[in-house]
């Protein structure tokens, strides 16, 4: 059995160090306890990302984290990839009269990372890459990552 240390990272849009709203950006400081400097490998999953779009008509949505996936390709980007989830709206008609709320679960995906950041931009983008305007209402996410690191 390898030898590995698992961290939990939890962030939601209400607690994020620096926060702009309009453009679905979002920056956190990453304090985890009992860092190891020898590890060999870093695997990321997004085990649950959910958002409240109350009163958008978002139709697509991408989470996007400020890390590169080691080994990985965007055709948007032509360069390594930074999204960690795609999530498309099954409930699209303009006269919507509940409250929208998607979900992510990516348990079972790895992300091939190349370290823990000590900081994390989170950006909320549309299929075209434009910042999704979470301002108005009580639109919120959460997001609950996992990073696996491996040592000898």
């Amino acid at each position: 059995m390898e030898n590995r240390d698992i961290f939990r990272i939890y962030l939601d849009s209400e607690n994020a160090e620096i926060t702009n709203d309009t453009t679905g950006n979002y920056t956190f400081n990453i304090r985890l306890p009992n860092r190891k400097v020898n590890y060999t490998n870093y695997v990321l999953y997004v085990d649950d990302f959910n958002i409240c779009l109350k009163g958008l008509t978002t139709t697509d949505l991408q989470v996007k984290l400020g890390i590169s996936q080691y080994n990985s390709y965007n055709s948007a980007t032509k360069a390594n990839n930074t999204v960690v989830a795609t999530l498309f709206n099954p409930n699209t008609a303009s006269a919507r009269t509940d409250d929208l709320t998607l979900t992510y679960s990516g348990t079972n995906n790895p992300n091939q990372i190349s370290s823990i950041p000590d900081n994390l931009n989170v950006e909320i983008v549309d299929i075209d890459n434009v910042g999704i305007n979470l301002s108005n209402a009580n639109n919120y996410w959460i997001l609950n990552l996992r990073v696996e690191a491996f040592y000898d």
